[in-house]
């Protein structure tokens, strides 16, 4: 008896282990996973889809900001890509155009996800009916300032941008570890260049592209680069530091104003609490009267080893209960449109500045208008020349020369290929 209890326990353990099941793994590269301004909602999202999907994980590997985009392209280019896949505006046509992700109408329709249920930018992801990510954030560029520093330098909150300008000047005090505002001013990132310097370029009214076009010697981009320059030329910004260490200046009260997303308030708030009362924001007092928004989306690479998994992943995302997370836990507005903004609103008033500002229609993409298959490559072409204005003394007039040859070269060959 002794012997067939064994022999039994024997098997019911060996039946009890081949019942296991474990838990299928899809891969989710990104900056956030270690970026202090994004981590709190991936993680807590990485969280909730794990509990509402045990037998589904996500495994969230930190890649630097700085090659992630550079780093992402080549997986997906060679066919070994993540299967999550993570794009700004201008990484998403190239990745559309080359192939590289896989269409999610069938996760998003069995989830009963709608494009109805997003705003206008989430149709940059859609071509001949197929959506190929999910638009999970549209972040677009107010101008966001202490108001008590401009209390102390005798300053009002700039009207255009000659008060701007003045403003400036009264605010800086570099020996103090305190300047007016923040331009990326360090060599080597053409694509955190390109974002930097287009936010003034779309204040101007204009963009480097337009209906497919290189506008970059347009009056106006000039007048913008100008202007761009002399903030450089001036030292009316901290130069030399990564995009994250002058970020942690304004969360200190060190830059006064900045022309950044709606995420830099909230982490005002959190790192430096006694600042947080003293934020406002407002419409970029630039001649243009427009600014650009960055969206964010997601998607699954064509050749993802796990695209069913992956496919509950992206739509789980695009649930309201998931996108209201995105704002309450990291202050940055969600695509979906059935947001409530109520409780963020009492907390923090500057807020419907970014509200204003994303419905506004003069509120344009990040991505190069008409060239959007190819915007990395405007992106280098743009960075690489503002970084030789910069650094290298060229003239901005000769910067927007140089630049409207090249781009101009870059679409005659894409129509060439």
């Amino acid at each position: 008896m002794r012997i067939i209890s064994t022999m039994g326990m024997v098997l019911a353990m060996t039946l009890g282990t081949a019942t296991v099941v474990h838990a299928e793994e899809i891969t989710w590269p990104g900056y956030m996973w270690q970026d202090p301004e994004d981590v709190p909602f991936y993680g807590a999202f990485a969280d909730d889809f794990e509990k509402a999907n045990p037998d589904i994980q996500i495994k969230r590997v930190p890649v630097p900001y700085s090659g992630f985009f550079d780093k992402q392209f080549t997986d997906l280019a060679s066919g070994n890509p993540a299967d999550i896949v993570t794009m700004f505006d201008g990484e998403l046509g190239t990745y559309i155009e080359n192939g590289f992700l896989e269409p999610l109408n069938p996760y998003l329709d069995k989830a009963g996800i709608s494009l109805d249920d997003f705003g206008p930018s989430a149709r940059l992801a859609v071509r001949d009916g197929k959506i190929y990510g999910v638009n999970i954030i549209v972040n677009p560029v107010v101008l966001l300032y202490h108001s008590k520093l401009l209390e102390q330098a005798g300053v009002q909150p700039p009207k255009d941008i000659s008060e701007y300008y003045e403003a400036l000047k009264k605010l800086n005090q570099p020996e103090k570890h305190q300047f007016a505002t923040n331009i990326f001013a360090k060599p080597g990132a053409a694509n955190l260049q390109y974002n930097s310097v287009q936010t003034y370029v779309r204040g101007f009214g204009v963009d480097f592209f337009e209906k497919g076009k290189p506008t970059a010697d347009k009056p106006e981009t000039i007048e913008a680069l100008r202007f761009y320059k002399k903030i450089y030329d001036e030292n009316l910004t901290p130069k030399g530091m990564d995009i994250n260490g002058a970020a942690q200046l304004f969360y200190q009260g060190k830059i006064a104003m900045e022309p950044v997303a709606s995420f830099a308030g909230k982490l005002v708030g959190k790192i430096s609490p006694e600042l947080g009362p003293h934020l406002r924001a407002m419409a970029l007092p630039f001649p243009g009267h427009a600014t650009k928004a960055l969206s964010v989306f997601v998607g699954i690479g064509k050749d993802s080893k796990n695209k069913d998994a992956a496919g509950k992943m992206v739509a789980f995302i695009a649930t309201l209960q998931e996108q209201q997370k995105i704002l309450d836990l990291i202050g940055q507005p969600p695509a979906r449109l059935d947001i409530d903004y109520t409780a963020t609103l009492s907390k923090y008033p500057w807020f419907q500045a970014y509200i204003d500002a994303a419905h506004d229609p003069k509120t344009k993409s990040i991505a190069p208008e008409g060239a959007e298959s190819f915007a990395a490559e405007v992106q280098k072409v743009v960075g690489a020349n503002v970084e030789a204005m910069l650094f290298s003394g060229v003239s901005p007039e000769d910067t927007a020369a140089k630049m409207q040859k090249e781009l101009l070269a870059l679409v005659a060959s894409k129509k060439k290929n």
